[in-house]
């Protein structure tokens, strides 16, 4: 598993912001799953799986401006 070093200033609490990070931590990987998932379902190919990234990129740029991160 990989590691993130993040400076945070020593205003904000840290107990919220840890619990936003492992709470999104989780939502990734829970999307990440399903998304292998359903490549194996459907057996897509290579090529399937580059436009599906870039879909997938896209949308959670989108999420993320939602969400304010």
């Amino acid at each position: 598993m990989g590691v993130i070093e993040v400076e945070i200033p020593d205003f904000l609490p840290m107990k919220p912001l840890k619990k936003k990070i492992d709470d999104l931590i989780k939502e990734e990987e829970t999307r990440w799953v399903l998304f292998r998932r359903a490549v194996d379902d459907l057996d897509l190919k290579e090529e399937d799986l580059l436009v599906l990234e870039e879909l997938r990129e896209k949308v959670w740029k989108e999420e993320k401006k939602n969400l304010g991160l």
